[in-house]
């Protein structure tokens, strides 16, 4: 297997390790479970994301910016989870070219494993014209195998496509880290240690820090958007399922990603231009 790696270590492979400066940077906020998020406000199925990128260093002063107003989400008495998740697509990656190209009212279609909960679910998400994204899901089983009835019969229903022509083409892992707002319906996640695969080769971007914000629509001037703004990091449009393909079938077309590969390979400690 090829491994590709923006840092100067021989080898960061899928499995990977927890980024040695997340824990302290979210170590003295007051933690919330998941069942308190399930029952409050903040599980936003329906909702406005907002991506940001930015370095290392930036994470942690917005992270101690905010820390006051937001509190951590805890599983298990773990406050940094590991996720990992397979993107499904066709053969032609319509998925995929839709985005690129644009188009409103766009799918995607991924399996996504929580390592510190266990849990795995099948999920849809779809963009809107409008800029809002909806999310359904149902509870499977890990690891990847073919879809189960009960899951064709759920992807008939939230699934503009024939699911039995899709197929794992992507798998990111990454360690995410999800503050959840005292005051507002709003969460912000974010993800590090982030690394693209797709069974031949491996790509990591050790340097690099997604944040994202996910809010209802009415939530506009909130501490952590407030912060951002201070701090001159702007949004960005940025999916890592289409980055990850990108990065790893050459074969497509990426021209609309091309500023956000340059992006992110400048953000990355000791990265080199991806294209």
């Amino acid at each position: 297997m090829e491994v590709t790696t923006t840092d100067f270590r021989a080898k960061n492979d899928l499995d990977g390790s927890q980024s040695g400066w997340f824990p302290s940077a979210v170590q003295d906020i007051e933690s919330i479970s998941l069942a308190e998020v399930a029952e409050g406000k903040t599980q936003l199925l329906n909702r406005v994301e907002s991506k940001y990128l930015m370095t290392v260093g930036q994470c942690k002063r917005l992270i101690q910016a905010i820390s006051d107003s937001y509190r951590v989400l805890e599983v298990r008495d773990v406050k940094i989870g590991r996720y990992e998740t397979r993107y499904y697509d066709d053969n032609s990656f319509t998925s995929y070219i839709q985005h690129h190209n644009g188009k409103g009212n766009r799918y995607k279609l991924r399996l996504r494993h929580y390592e510190t909960s266990g849990e795995t679910y099948l999920e849809v998400k779809k963009k809107s014209n409008k800029g809002s994204t909806e999310k359904q899901r149902i509870k499977t089983s890990w690891p990847p195998a073919e879809f189960l009835p009960e899951e064709e019969r759920f992807l008939e229903a939230t699934f503009p496509y024939d699911c039995r022509e899709f197929h794992p083409v992507l798998r990111t892992v990454y360690e995410r880290s999800t503050l959840v707002s005292t005051e507002f319906p709003e969460r912000i996640t974010f993800d590090t240690a982030v690394q693209f695969g797709n069974g031949k080769r491996d790509i990591s971007y050790p340097g690099l820090v997604i944040g994202e914000v996910k809010r209802e629509k009415s939530v506009k001037n909130s501490p952590a958007q407030r912060a951002l703004r201070s701090m001159g990091i702007q949004e960005r449009s940025f999916s890592k399922y289409c980055v990850g393909v990108s990065l790893l079938h050459g074969q497509l077309k990426h021209n609309r990603f091309k500023p956000n590969l340059r992006f992110i390979a400048r953000l990355s400690q000791g990265g080199r231009q991806p294209c």
